[in-house]
């Protein structure tokens, strides 16, 4: 009897001291955190010791209830067992847990190149540390239809404003719905950003809600009203930054540019930059510089032509000044770019993304870099480490296609499914790494469950309905890839394509994009591509005999599908293209006379020819004369000579092709260097004036078409 009020003493004590020792942790924890902070070490820590703390009460607890007897030593077998085996369960525990955290400082000090040559260090935040921001939508309320851009505007104004700190992670996405947001969020990040705007009067209010990711909750909010939006969207991102827990302090600081220094002053120029519309933001305001950069690295990403990316690239890099360092850095990149000076863009990306990795321009350089050079290793590597820095969606995606090139089919299943239980439509990106594995039934399943829960996504469904239903009926047959590899020109522009047999899938590479992978739809047929944003078709062609000429695409979005056209370039054309970029005329044209013997239906070939042909049996001062008396505006249509060359521009409303060089094939008649598929003939008109009129090849009747009856195709030169 006299041991029970003995054990209760012991177990009352024992629970003192364990009050005592939590309360010493917490307090020292949180001495600890604002260590951390003040030296900008690494956060883990604290969690860290907080598991270790935690982890060690189990042997904490044993040791005061029997201190006694321990002190002593005197321990038990259950005590020689439990003590080890804490220890090293807790070991196991913060190894797993923290083995790849970074446990050191949260800055790093990077060093770079400026525009003088000189080297200049500079305090950034490393990326693992930095504060993702995902912001959406935000609601109109005016009732205006004209204001309805800033629905997404302010959002992306913002995102472009909040770039400029290092310490921050924004990310912008177009969503409305409160349940998107969230699922979109909640995936990766502890906060969103959102909000609703109104004009009233001259007065512009901005209501901005920063929510919690996992419900919607408001945590904070803030109205801000006046009458210029740009001011106001400076004070916003200030109160983002605020309130996301970044605090600026002696070793880490940033330059806040506001948005009309770097941006423009012109809301319409804004608008139209806003919606894409780069070319008309800068007819609006001339000095926009982020516009003419934009526009510049779309040019070269869907290769419209070598001048036209050259043309733009210039402008931005006249206006460099007024953007903030990092824009700044990225004109340079562009430039060298634009005018082939790959080598050194290589460098230059490779130093910044030490400041920026997660920077989309720069990534999107490298992975058109690796695909150049078909480095699907090095594809990979760069998407897992960016995702494990910033797991947003967009870095998911790249992962997901990378996973899919390399062939890690079975990693990419297992790691959908752990997010899917979050986000079950993730299940979307299973269907093709199913169809890889051979799962067709699997894959048929999923594609029904789809159908049912995305009725909108119908047509970019397609491609996997004539997949999955010829897979199951004659299974994956790599053999029939083998006629796919190649080399495949656009006849619309400079796009090129490749393709290549890797991993047992037709792996895709994109002139200055990036690579994917495509499966098997038929004998003659691949497919690619995700569900929720966009699929490919790609069906060869063959001529009489059996020989692959081109190959007919088709590129499916929400509700349109674009088919266009690329010619097959063997090796002799390759060969005749190689030898005409170097300057080595005659020997271009003994080489193009092959390719066109083996490549009868290639119709450009022949006009290449006849440039060549036409070159010898004119002088270069009559060829000059000759270019000088078509040079003039025809309409929207301009036609100059440039350093004894031929360029031409058409510029409307509705229309901004790019700017190409035109070789003569005849006294009247010129091909588009760029748009190989074009012809551009000279008439004179009944009343004596000269006319342009444009002759396009149409693949389906393998013809020449002139295109003089239709209005906006025949053009007379404009009066003196």
């Amino acid at each position: 009897m006299s041991t029970e009020p003995k054990r209760q003493k012991k177990w009352i004590k024992t629970l003192k001291i364990l009050a005592a020792y939590l309360v010493a942790a917490w307090t020292f924890l949180q001495f600890v955190d604002w260590i951390l902070n003040r030296y900008n070490i690494s956060p883990h820590w604290v969690d860290v010791l907080l598991w270790l703390f935690i982890g060690i009460i189990p042997s904490l607890a044993i040791y005061l209830y029997h201190q006694e007897r321990i002190n002593k030593r005197i321990l038990k077998l259950r005590e020689k067992i439990l003590f080890p085996l804490n220890i090293v369960i807790l070991c196991i525990v913060v190894y797993f847990g923290f083995g790849n955290s970074d446990l050191g400082a949260t800055t790093k000090e990077i060093k770079y190149t400026n525009e003088s040559g000189q080297t200049e260090s500079k305090t950034i935040t490393k990326e693992e540390f930095r504060i993702g921001i995902p912001i959406f939508a935000f609601e109109n309320l005016t009732n205006d239809d004209s204001q309805e851009w800033l629905r997404y505007g302010i959002g992306r104004l913002l995102y472009q404003d909040l770039t400029q700190n290092k310490s921050l992670s924004p990310d912008f996405a177009d969503i409305s719905n409160t349940t998107s947001k969230i699922k979109e969020a909640s995936l990766f990040y502890d906060f969103y950003v959102d909000g609703t705007f109104n004009k009233i009067g001259d007065d512009y209010e901005i209501k901005t809600f920063i929510k919690k990711s996992t419900n919607g909750k408001t945590l904070k909010e803030q109205t801000f009203k006046g009458p210029n939006l740009l001011v106001l969207l400076d004070d916003i991102s200030v109160f983002i930054t605020n309130q996301s827990g970044f605090v600026e302090s002696n070793t880490l600081k940033y330059l806040d540019f506001p948005i009309n220094e770097f941006m423009s002053n012109s809301m319409e120029a804004l608008k139209e930059f806003i919606h894409g519309n780069y070319d008309k933001a800068t007819s609006i305001d001339n000095r926009f510089a982020l516009a003419y950069l934009e526009d510049a690295k779309r040019a070269l990403r869907f290769n419209r032509g070598k001048l036209e990316t050259q043309d733009i690239a210039d402008k931005a890099f006249a206006h460099r000044n007024k953007l903030p360092l990092q824009r700044q850095l990225e004109v340079n990149i562009q430039r060298n770019l634009a005018y082939e000076n790959y080598d050194l863009a290589e460098e230059q990306v490779k130093l910044q993304l030490e400041v920026d990795p997660n920077n989309d321009f720069y990534n999107q350089v490298l992975y058109a870099i690796y695909g150049e050079t078909r480095q699907t290793n090095k594809y990979l590597e760069t998407t897992e480490r960016l995702f494990t820095n910033e797991p947003n969606p967009d870095n998911g995606i790249n992962l997901a296609v990378a996973s899919m090139v390399r062939g890690d089919d079975d990693r990419l299943i297992a790691e959908i499914k752990k997010y899917e239980i979050i986000n079950p439509s993730l299940s979307i990106f299973k269907l093709q790494p199913l169809l890889f594995k051979g799962k067709f039934t699997e894959a048929k399943n999923l594609l029904k469950d789809i159908k049912t829960l995305h009725p909108g996504y119908e047509n970019r469904w397609q491609v996997y309905d004539t997949a999955i239903a010829y897979l199951i009926k004659n299974k994956l047959n790599t053999e029939l890839y083998k006629d796919f590899v190649g080399r495949y020109r656009y006849d619309y522009n400079e796009q090129t394509l490749d393709l290549w047999i890797e991993n047992d899938r037709i792996i895709r590479y994109v002139k200055n994009q990036s690579m994917a992978p495509l499966l098997l739809a038929g004998p003659q047929s691949i497919v690619g591509g995700f569900i929720n944003s966009r699929t490919w078709r790609y069906d060869l062609v063959y001529n009489s005999s059996g020989k692959v000429i081109a190959m007919k695409t088709a590129q499916h979005d929400y509700k349109n599908s674009v088919s266009t056209w690329y010619w097959k370039e063997d090796q002799s054309i390759l060969d005749a293209h190689r030898a005409f970029d170097k300057g080595k005329l005659d020997e271009a044209e003994k080489l193009y006379e092959i390719a066109v013997k083996e490549n009868p239906e290639h119709a450009y070939l022949k006009n290449i020819v006849k440039h060549l042909q036409y070159r010898k049996v004119i002088t270069p001062d009559s060829l000059q004369l000759q270019n000088k008396h078509f040079e003039g505006s025809y309409g929207p249509r301009k036609f100059w000579v440039e350093n004894g060359k031929f360029y031409y521009k058409r510029k409307e409303e509705n229309v901004n092709l790019p700017k190409v060089e035109l070789l003569p094939i005849s006294e009247n008649t010129y091909m588009n260097n760029t748009k190989l598929g074009t012809l551009m003939t000279f008439e004179t008109t009944d009343e004596g004036r000269l006319a342009s009129v444009p002759h396009s090849f149409n693949t389906e009747t393998m013809t020449w078409n002139r295109l003089a009856e239709e209005t906006n195709n025949y053009y007379v030169k404009d009066k003196d």
